[in-house]
């Protein structure tokens, strides 16, 4: 997996529109998000092809039970939702909430047992018209996006730094470094050592 912006970002194999989602997201976000997966070649339960195996899905890696990144994520899914036409969503999943273009109105409870409840990552597939043009309004809403996430923070540094830096070890570039980790690091780098 390539590393874009300081992230892991598997965007080989994608749609165009997906993919220039997954690198505007890397750019906006590159020390909040820890991983976008792409294309994988996989099939739905029942034997078809998912959105992920035609290069029509994303998933964007935060963890509900942090705060700061569960603010980051419902953020984002409501940004998918509530811009859905202009960004050709099909639906959305983040923390057992699915939004979805066939059924009217705003999100409702996802309880899909086979996929678990999305509370790692934020998914989100694109309709097959058109994914070979680059959505032109994304940059626009990723910014609107960051600027809600560090305005309604207490802390705008952490928020913006990415609460004491990179999200994963790069090293070890699958593994998510925990927010301890992090402070360790941060502390080290910042000279401050023995506290």
């Amino acid at each position: 997996m390539p590393i874009i912006d300081g992230m892991l970002v598997q965007s080989g194999g994608s749609k165009p529109h997906v993919i220039f989602i997954m690198h505007t997201l890397s750019k906006q976000f590159p020390y909040n998000i820890w991983k976008i997966g792409g294309k994988v070649d996989r099939t739905t339960a029942a034997g078809g092809f998912s959105h992920h195996s035609e290069g029509r899905a994303c998933d964007i890696y935060l963890d509900a039970f942090d705060p700061q990144d569960k603010q980051l994520g419902d953020l984002l899914f409501e940004m998918f939702y509530l811009n859905a036409t202009e960004l050709k969503v099909d639906h959305t999943i983040w923390n057992s909430r699915i939004w979805s273009a066939v059924t009217l109105g705003g999100p409702s409870a996802y309880t899909n047992a086979a996929n678990g409840p999305h509370t790692d990552h934020v998914h989100v597939a694109f309709k097959d018209e058109q994914l070979n043009v680059e959505p032109l309004n994304f940059v626009a809403l990723c910014k609107q996006v960051y600027e809600n996430y560090v305005l309604n923070g207490d802390n705008v540094v952490d928020r913006a730094d990415g609460l004491y830096g990179k999200a994963f070890n790069p090293k070890k570039p699958n593994k998510r470094l925990t927010q301890e980790q992090r402070r360790v690091i941060m502390t080290v780098k910042m000279g401050f050592k023995g506290l």
